[in-house]
């Protein structure tokens, strides 16, 4: 043997055993390390395919709906996916997901459905993925995906309906209403079941206003307030404006008339002023009581029970006055 073959058979030797157990080794971690993360890809783009799927049969079965007024697939839509297809709503879809599971359709007169299997653990980020999704079987992964006739959607039995169906509930909030700052447009009457419903601004002023400029208390209402600020006038309080008795009526009275005194609530005193029909002369002390009427006159009302007693004596006989007509108001006083 020459030299050259020396020095080849020196320097070329294989790995030794201890070598080749590290480097298996690492080659073994590192595919344990890394395949959790490639599987969860693969999971992760699976669920994210199947939720496109589904999204794209609900879609043309939402459009089928609309320019036929039917479900597609016959009576229970079992061949939904192949009618949608050959009629060109639907294309790239199969009735078998992307975890090689069967997808099946069924229906009833207001909704759709979409069957189908997932894996442990994304059947619920399907859920989150897919409105109207439900895991309607645990045990096998199996979730449903509904949607309802366009534009009601009762399906979703869980959310509100925009039309009737034929099922009051379906149009029924049984929760609090959050509308997260936004403005409720288009509206009708608002109708309250509660009794003594509040309307409250959280902050600053509750603002009422009309299109005409005027807001209106419709006739046989009313408006029970602490206090009204009128801008027009400076912004007053009626409060301060208003006087200390609400007057309730005038009446005309006769000397030995009776009336009535009212009933004042919230802690009003009735009261009483008399207005005389005529206002003459003077009283001359020498002409003695029974010419009263003769030079002078006496109007007053007595109070007598719940009634305040007319006495109306002016001048001239007592066929003039008896007759004489006079006006008495009529209120009720309040101190504060």
């Amino acid at each position: 043997m020459d030299k050259t073959m020396k020095y080849a058979s020196a320097h070329e030797r294989g790995f030794t055993l201890v070598e080749l157990v590290v480097a298996m080794a690492v080659m073994a971690l590192m595919a344990a390390l890394l395949t959790p993360n490639f599987m969860e890809e693969i999971n992760q783009r699976r669920a994210n395919l199947t939720a496109q799927d589904t999204q794209s049969i609900l879609d043309a079965v939402r459009s089928y709906r609309s320019n036929t007024g039917s479900w597609p697939g016959g009576a229970g839509c079992t061949t939904a996916i192949s009618v949608l297809t050959t009629a060109n709503y639907l294309r790239g879809v199969t009735a078998t997901n992307r975890y090689n599971q069967a997808v099946t359709t069924t229906c009833t007169a207001n909704t759709f459905s979409v069957v189908q299997r997932a894996l442990p653990n994304w059947d619920g980020y399907l859920v989150n993925s897919l409105p109207g999704t439900t895991i309607t079987n645990a045990g096998s992964n199996q979730i449903t995906s509904s949607v309802g006739v366009p534009g009601s959607e009762p399906a979703l039995s869980a959310k509100l309906s925009r039309v009737a169906t034929g099922n009051i509930e379906d149009n029924r909030m049984r929760t609090t209403l959050y509308m997260g700052n936004q403005q409720i447009t288009e509206a009708g009457n608002l109708t309250f079941s509660t009794a003594n419903p509040v309307i409250r601004a959280n902050s600053g002023n509750l603002n009422l206003s009309a299109a005409s400029g005027n807001v209106v208390i419709p006739a046989g209402q009313v408006l029970h307030v602490d206090d009204i600020v009128v801008r027009s006038r400076g912004s007053r309080r009626l409060s301060a404006s208003l006087p200390n008795f609400v007057h309730v009526g005038t009446y005309i009275v006769r000397h030995g008339w009776y009336v009535r005194k009212p009933t004042c609530a919230a802690g009003g005193v009735a009261k009483a002023a008399m207005r005389p029909g005529a206002m003459r002369g003077g009283f001359t002390q020498g002409a003695g009581a029974t010419y009263i009427g003769r030079y002078g006159f006496n109007y007053r009302l007595s109070s007598s029970g719940s009634y305040w007693v007319v006495t109306a004596i002016a001048e001239g006989y007592a066929a003039d006055y008896a007759n004489l007509d006079s006006l008495v108001d009529v209120f009720c006083y309040y101190s504060t």
